[in-house]
């Protein structure tokens, strides 16, 4: 199906819809993410936790906490390919790979195996039995690729781009964060045509989809403060959110439209809405969960898996 990607608010006419010019191509094709120094994949110590969720009359509670990698370096950025399966990135003998965690038998396997490559950011592909997840090569190039959960062959998804992060509207309508110069841009992107259309520059790193909507959200960077931001990708509309807590990046949305976020040890919620405040939903009094970072919630809304770094 091919997807008409919208104008920028306040746009001209339709022919007047951006695409990614030749020179900006080949500036992304050249330029290289080094890990350790990119603030898109910090390499530091971390790992993924595992803890119950529920919702009574009083509201959202937040179970202990257990530690599902076990791992020695960087265990990170996890997300749900279902209720019972979850992804993240994972270090296996000095590299980064795909992992997933099934809940129920507490076992892990390795979804991708890449030689002179990590994986990193992966997200389960609406529709298809398959993973995305940003691929680094050692010789630098950096591109989203498709991995099969079974027997098949990877793909690589949008050539040309140096995608950091990336949320999926639907089966074929990519929202991401691509790196140019020294600055992330939030960038609409269609496969079906290969169409791409940038949104906004100088954006973080953090994209949803909001749940029950037709929108994605994202966040904005100005000086140290970070907030955010909903976008519908298909009319272009964009409107206010929230503001992330001091030194905050990362965030996920609860099926009731509330958000969750780490702050140090502890994990913040906040419901939207004039006035609203970031409030304490879970403390840890574990060593090993000095900094939370990033957060899933499973699809049933049981479960909150986070990355945290020691003390």
């Amino acid at each position: 199906m091919k997807i008409k990607l919208p104008l920028m608010p306040g746009a001209g006419r339709p022919n007047t819809r951006r695409r990614i010019k030749q020179p900006l191509r080949a500036l992304l094709a050249g330029a290289a993410l080094v890990l350790g120094s990119s603030p898109a994949y910090p390499q530091a110590e971390s790992e993924i936790f595992l803890a119950p969720l529920s919702r009574g009359e009083t509201g959202w509670t937040l179970g202990t906490a257990r530690n599902i990698s076990q791992n020695p370096g960087y265990d990170n950025q996890p997300a749900f390919y279902s209720a019972g399966l979850l992804l993240y990135s994972g270090t296996r003998e000095g590299q980064t790979d795909i992992a997933s965690y099934d809940l129920q038998q507490a076992t892990r396997q390795w979804v991708s195996d890449t030689p002179g490559g990590g994986e990193y950011s992966p997200l389960k592909i609406p529709g298809r039995a398959a993973v995305s997840a940003i691929r680094l090569d050692t010789s630098g190039l950096q591109r989203l690729y498709a991995y099969p959960m079974g027997a098949g062959e990877t793909e690589m998804l949008l050539e040309g781009l140096k995608v950091g992060y990336h949320a999926w509207f639907g089966p074929d309508l990519l929202v991401c964060t691509v790196l140019v110069e020294d600055r992330m841009d939030l960038v609409v992107a269609s496969l079906p045509d290969n169409s791409r259309y940038t949104y906004q520059k100088g954006v973080g790193r953090s994209l949803h989809k909001i749940p029950d909507t037709q929108r994605i959200s994202y966040t904005t960077v100005m000086a140290d403060l970070q907030g955010i931001k909903w976008m519908d990708p298909l009319s272009g509309a964009t409107g206010e959110i929230a503001p992330l807590p001091d030194g905050v990046q990362d965030y996920c949305w609860l099926p009731d439209g509330s958000l969750i976020c780490g702050s140090g040890n502890r994990i913040l919620r906040l419901q939207p809405g004039p006035g609203a405040r970031w409030q304490t939903l879970w403390e840890s009094d574990d060593a090993a969960v000095g900094t939370i970072t990033r957060l899933a919630v499973s699809p049933d809304s049981r479960h909150v898996a986070f990355a945290a770094h020691p003390e």
